[in-house]
């Protein structure tokens, strides 16, 4: 299916078509390529500025040279673009594929706010949705893990959007051959690496489709109504957090008679508001034991992302929420 203007148009929320300055996330290749020109296309009789923004992980000698052939497409269609490197260590230790993605969105975020960005676009995909959610699944993930990528998120004080994700990747390269005609992009070797696991869940999907009709279609309707049922508790666990929680206590009584995963979503929202660490994400085991520990009768106090939660007796029988008292280093950038 060729994407058109009108099909990528009715996919602009309200929202991120009042930002008036688009940063495009640009790899090189085919997906973030299509929508680079998707956007701009879109933009040029809209007002709205769009930047590309082709970051440089400086993790492959010849990666400054593999960029060049992107740049000279976006000159020739005279589309605005950045190149931001990653200033890493030559040992850079730990998951080097994590640590790439969070500063990745980083040096992102930083241009975004350097040139006035208010939108941030990622060229996730239909497929990417797929593989997400069995990734998730074969973890055993919640109802909040299992709603995958959404389209329109807060990051930090930017909207982080994501119009591809009703797309497929042969629509992708459809629409960059038949609309645009490009048929060469970037193609990185790491796409067909099955070391990684989203490889992996790539490779098996024609299976899961053709023999068990789990289509990224099929999976994508699912995740739309997993979206709507999650959005529905996040009303209710508003309600709940307004009506146990004052800014410092929490009522045990009221919080006690919560349903668990409603008790779970309250307290990560008291964690989001209150902590100095709330970027970092919190696993769904750890909400659920400390959600269970603070419900016994012999609870006393517990340390929890940068903040201590100590019960407190009394006429009010209730659990005081405070920030740990010593200094806090957090250079975790995993919450996008």
């Amino acid at each position: 299916m060729l994407i058109s203007e009108r099909l990528f148009s009715d996919r602009v929320p309200c929202s991120v078509e009042g930002e008036k300055t688009w940063v495009i996330g640009l790899s090189g290749g085919a997906d973030s390529l299509c929508l680079t020109l998707l956007a701009h296309s879109y933009a040029v009789d809209r007002g709205i500025r769009v930047v590309a923004c082709i970051v440089d992980h400086k993790l492959r000698p010849e990666s400054s040279t593999e960029i060049l052939p992107t740049i000279g497409i976006l000159k020739d269609r005279r589309i605005e673009h950045e190149v931001v490197e990653w200033d890493h260590p030559a040992d850079i230790g730990g998951s080097i594929e994590l640590k790439a993605r969070s500063a990745r969105y980083d040096l992102l975020y930083r241009l975004c706010k350097s040139i006035g960005g208010g939108a941030l676009l990622t060229a996730h995909h239909a497929m990417d949705q797929w593989e997400t959610f069995f990734m998730r699944l074969s973890r055993g993930s919640s109802i909040k893990g299992l709603t995958g990528i959404k389209d329109v998120s807060d990051f930090k004080d930017v909207k982080l959007f994501r119009p591809l994700l009703d797309f497929s990747s042969w629509d992708v390269k459809q629409t960059l051959r038949d609309r645009f005609g490009i048929s060469s992009y970037v193609d990185d070797p790491s796409n067909y690496d099955s070391k990684f696991e989203r490889v992996r869940w790539r490779r098996a999907y024609k299976i899961f489709s053709e023999r068990y009709r789990l289509s990224y279609d099929s999976i994508g309707k699912s995740i739309r109504r997993l979206q709507e049922a999650d959005d529905c508790l996040e009303q209710i666990a508003c309600k709940a957090f307004a009506d146990v929680f004052d800014g410092e206590l929490i009522s045990i009584g009221k919080f006690r008679e919560l349903h668990c995963e409603l008790r779970m979503r309250v307290l990560d929202m008291m964690i989001r508001a209150l902590s100095p660490k709330s970027r970092r994400i919190i696993s769904y085991s750890l909400l659920k034991r400390t959600v269970n520990d603070m419900c016994q009768d012999g609870f006393v106090a517990t340390n929890m992302s940068g903040l201590v939660l100590r019960k407190k007796g009394g006429e009010r029988d209730c659990i005081e929420i405070s920030v740990e008292n010593r200094p806090v280093v957090d250079n975790d950038q995993s919450r996008w």
